[in-house]
């Protein structure tokens, strides 16, 4: 039986932000994680703070997640969002 789970990454800094999807695939027998899809922005002209910032890259980060569980044809995968910022988190 084989498992998947997505993984999305989200990161900030003043200049840019972006989030990464990765699939683990669980075996019997070994683990395999592989990056799935990634994006990243420059930040806006408009000066945000940085937990605005994180906002915008978690949107970036569900949007992925989405858009590769649509392309993921074998069950259901679990998905997982990481970030560092504990800001955004209690925000969302």
């Amino acid at each position: 039986m084989v498992n998947y789970s997505l993984h999305t990454f989200c990161d900030v800094s003043k200049a840019a932000y972006a989030a990464a999807v990765f699939v683990r695939t669980e075996y019997s027998t070994c683990v395999q994680v592989q990056l799935v899809q990634a994006r990243s922005r420059v930040s806006p002209l408009k000066q945000l703070t940085i937990p605005g910032l994180e906002l915008l890259t978690a949107t970036i980060g569900a949007m992925l997640a989405v858009s590769v569980k649509k392309e993921i044809e074998q069950g259901e995968p679990s998905l997982f969002f990481w970030s560092d910022s504990s800001t955004m988190i209690a925000w969302i």
